[in-house]
């Protein structure tokens, strides 16, 4: 029973890992194109409201505030549990949020801003539609490429009648 629950342990630890190594791929993947459509660093953004809001590495998030509006949004140091946080919260002063002064919260952990870069969210969609493009592409180049059925052998053909 003792190495069941090891077992059970050990399985348990793999699937977590894997969950974060498989968050980690998916974060690395979606900083590249945050950062392709990224513009120059500003000072501040609104603080209002978050919209929305994805981490894309254990010091980088980008932060909706509104649908079609996102910043790309990067802390001095790693973040805490950044990548399996469920909530974030940025610190504001006067409805605005500030590099330099203001910090991205994950749980007790506060996290000073380091730089904010409003994103281009018209080049983000069109990186979207892309990638999503390219993969039906391929997918369908991977159809058209599958061999035919083979021919079934002789003992398994039907005799003629």
């Amino acid at each position: 029973m003792k190495k069941l629950a090891i077992a059970l342990t050990a399985a348990a630890l793999a699937g977590v890992s894997f969950v974060a190594a498989a968050a980690r791929i998916e974060g690395t993947r979606d900083i590249k194109r945050y950062e392709q459509a990224a513009g120059a660093a500003v000072d501040q953004m609104p603080g209002g409201s978050m919209v929305d809001w994805q981490a894309l590495d254990d010091r980088s998030l980008a932060v909706w505030t509104a649908n079609d509006k996102a910043w790309l949004v990067r802390t001095d140091e790693a973040c805490g549990n950044l990548m399996h946080t469920s909530s974030v919260q940025l610190t504001s002063r006067g409805g605005v949020i500030k590099s330099g002064s203001d910090s991205v919260e994950v749980g007790d952990t506060h996290c000073k801003i380091a730089s904010i870069q409003p994103v281009d969210y018209s080049r983000l969609m069109a990186m979207d539609h892309r990638s999503s493009m390219s993969h039906h592409a391929a997918r369908k180049a991977h159809k058209a490429a599958k061999p035919a059925k083979p021919a079934p052998k002789p003992e398994e053909q039907q005799p003629a009648k």
